[in-house]
């Protein structure tokens, strides 16, 4: 479970954003696990194959479940007692029934896909949309499905939990800097500086994704199309190329100085020197 229900993180900024980005991820996690598990007990359901897995939204399930039982999908042996000599209703009816399942289901899958840049109001409305397909499920099973209740009361507690920290991370986001003690370069032999690859580009559209001053130092960290550039002093030492941005990690040693920029796992943009975070920010975009 990581840092899911770890609360002893103390007063490290990095343990604590660590933890809630964690929550986060959970949440996310669990609803796309409510997505897949809900196509495939459907799958399951079509198929008469009498399986079912917990961890499944109920009000998509029960609608094609009474789309198979009143247009006469079900094995013959079925229909039977109660069932027996029952008038079927036109086809039509299931396929109408399982469209607006998926649907349902669809919408799940828009939150968890919305929500991927750290967004909150789809996770609110994915949270409102299974709570309300928990109570449906207590009306119609009551406590005889308790199995599948516990799972779903276990999904609603993640969603909270990883909506609650969002907010937290939200309220810790902002470029805040960090304080550090630098140490001054020891006398001796240090390594060569790194090379210029080039000059900034000041006339290109580009954005900073962070900036610090650091000793006299003007570090940009910025992006020019499908590019991430390490900018010291209007000179570019080091870039990132990639269409989908992946953590990485970008660095320049400088007068004997080691200078850090790049994307941390949890959509973190950060600048470092000689180790020492001195800027960092949540990235939402």
């Amino acid at each position: 479970m990581g840092n899911l229900f770890n609360t002893s993180v103390g007063n490290d900024p990095r343990a604590v954003r660590q933890m809630h980005n964690t929550r986060f991820n959970a949440a996310r996690s669990n609803l796309l696990l409510v997505v897949i598990f809900s196509l495939v007990n459907i799958l399951l359901l079509t198929t008469n194959s009498g399986l079912y897995f917990l961890f499944s939204a109920s009000i998509p399930y029960l609608l094609v479940d009474i789309g198979m039982l009143f247009c006469g999908r079900y094995p013959d042996e079925f229909y039977t007692g109660d069932f027996e000599g029952m008038l079927f209703a036109d086809p039509s009816l299931f396929w109408i029934l399982l469209v607006i399942a998926l649907l349902m289901i669809g919408v799940y899958l828009l939150c968890w896909y919305l929500s991927r840049k750290g967004s909150i109001k789809p996770l609110v409305f994915a949270l409102v949309f299974f709570i309300l397909d928990t109570v449906f499920m207590l009306l119609v099973g009551g406590l005889s499905q308790i199995a599948n209740l516990l799972f779903h009361i276990w999904a609603i507690v993640i969603f909270i939990m990883g909506i609650n920290s969002q907010r937290k991370l939200r309220a810790l986001a902002g470029e805040e800097p960090i304080e550090a003690e630098f140490t001054d370069i020891t006398e001796g032999e240090t390594p060569a500086d790194s090379p210029i690859l080039r000059q900034m580009d000041t006339e290109v559209k580009s954005r900073v994704l962070l900036d610090a001053e650091v000793y006299n130092y003007h570090i940009v960290y910025r992006r020019v199309k499908k590019i991430n550039e390490l900018v010291i002093n209007g000179n570019v030492y080091a870039e990132y190329i990639a269409t989908a941005e992946m953590p990485h990690e970008l660095t320049a040693r400088v007068d004997g100085h080691q200078i850090s920029a790049g994307l941390e796992m949890g959509s973190h943009s950060y600048i470092s020197v000689d180790g020492n975070t001195v800027k960092r920010k949540m990235r939402w975009i």
